[in-house]
């Protein structure tokens, strides 16, 4: 009979990787993509819940609480229903129009910069800063904007905006008077004495200048002056609040002595809650039943996590914001898109030592202001521009094009193998059909159209 071996049991290892998210990890990833005013909001009602995290100023002991809108509004108060927007009335017009979609696409941006009262807002250069259109592309469909109704929307000054509503009568006097007497017009208005002077003063300074019939009198002057009268100053007064959401940046920018840029947090958002210390002294003198106080520590432990996230949200997109701003000077000081640097997220992230995905979800629907004469707020996203053909991102090859065509001989236009070869001077090696998109996307006409002009 053979002998009973004993043969010892091998223990097998094996490695798994798994994946854990830290308290304050898991934070910081819920709270990346948010603005300033969504964190705000959300550390508002985690303070509700949790009695170490406290309002910054109760804590020192200065300032009051803020006033939120349930403490002074009743439970069944609920705001009135809105009527239909400017920017929506102007949308419905803009749709049933016969229009390139490069130049309906310009149109439906430039209602963004529509104020309350409905006149146009800030220069062509700063409508281009922010957008893939030129200065002179969003000029060009003002007069489509300024042809849609409420007569007198999209002027840049009430004379611009009177004088879109008199355009029936190019020849008439309330025409006259808006374009070349209106500061005098206030003065002409009423029945006071003074008013009826100053009236009879315009009317003599009308027929010295031979700029009214000799028969016109005092009553086809107050005429006139009722009529402008009768006019809209303020073309958006019926319609309800734009529909265009209101953004508020999260980084500003200061321009240096030195030639560069400061960025800081428009908001200091860590500053707005901290630990509560009256509760901490009360939870290690607390004679509470083992269970409370274990539930307090979670408390306590997310609090800290909380804080610690909000610490990290502003670093990251503090350090990715200077990134952008010192790798896209040139375009910062200039505003002219071919200064723009092709910049990817990838090199971003490489850059300031996070993922990929960590900058996406910051410069997504993130703002900056840039705070010099005039300051603009500026989507954050714009600075990560894509690569294009030979380094050049597609608005520097686009408007390059635009450049040859501007400066093109009169008589004989560029045709777009022209244009081609023009372009592989600059290391640009792009074909002619490539030309020939980007001409299309840039709103401008083959060649034997040009030629035709």
């Amino acid at each position: 009979m053979d002998p009973i071996v004993s043969i010892p049991l091998l223990e097998e290892t094996r490695l798994e990787t798994q994946t854990v998210l830290y308290p304050a990890l898991r934070y910081l990833v819920r709270l990346l993509p948010w603005d300033h005013r969504r964190v705000i909001s959300y550390l508002q009602e985690e303070a509700k819940g949790n009695p170490f995290l406290v309002n910054s100023s109760l804590a020192s002991g200065s300032g009051s609480r803020e006033a939120l809108l349930g403490d002074v509004l009743p439970d069944w108060y609920s705001p009135p229903a809105q009527g239909l927007s400017l920017q929506e009335h102007l949308y419905g017009q803009i749709s049933a129009l016969s229009l390139p979609s490069i130049q309906r696409e310009a149109l439906v941006y430039l209602t963004q910069w529509l104020s309350n009262s409905g006149y146009l807002e800030e220069t062509p250069e700063i409508w281009a800063a922010s957008s893939p259109w030129s200065s002179r592309e969003l000029e060009a469909v003002v007069p489509l904007l300024q042809s849609l109704d409420p007569l007198g929307v999209g002027a840049r000054s009430l004379k611009e905006c009177l004088l879109l509503q008199l355009q029936d009568q190019p020849q008439g006097l309330p025409v006259l008077l808006v374009r070349e007497y209106l500061e005098e017009l206030a003065d002409c208005a009423g029945n006071s004495l003074e008013a009826k002077l100053s009236r009879e003063a315009l009317l003599q300074k009308l027929r010295l200048g031979s700029q009214i019939p000799p028969n016109a009198n005092l009553e086809t002057l107050q005429a006139a002056i009722h009529q402008i009268q009768q006019l809209e100053p303020r073309p958006a007064r019926n319609f309800g609040g734009s529909s265009v959401p209101i953004v508020t940046p999260d980084l500003k920018a200061e321009p240096q002595a030195t030639g560069g840029w400061q960025v800081t947090l428009a908001y200091e958002v860590n500053q707005r809650l901290c630990l509560n210390q009256e509760a901490l002294s009360l939870l290690t003198k607390s004679d509470n039943q083992r269970q409370d106080v274990r539930r307090l520590e979670t408390l306590l432990q997310k609090a800290r996590s909380l804080l610690t996230a909000v610490n990290q949200w502003q670093e990251n997109i503090l350090k990715v914001g200077q990134f952008l701003v010192d790798r896209q000077h040139d375009f910062l000081s200039s505003r002219d898109r071919l200064d723009l640097v092709p910049t990817q997220q990838q090199l971003v992230a490489q850059a300031v030592g996070l993922s990929d995905a960590t900058v996406s979800r910051i410069v997504q629907r993130r703002y900056l202001l840039l705070c010099n004469q005039p300051s603009r707020t500026i989507p954050l996203r714009s600075l990560c521009v894509p690569v294009g053909v030979g380094g050049r991102t597609p608005q520097q090859v686009q408007q390059l094009l635009v450049q040859l065509i501007q400066e093109e001989p009169p008589t004989a236009p560029y045709s777009d193998e022209q244009l081609a070869q023009l372009l592989r001077h600059f290391g640009l090696p792009i074909a002619r059909r490539t030309v020939a998109k980007y001409r299309k996307i840039a709103g401008l006409e083959p060649f034997w159209s040009r030629r035709q002009r």
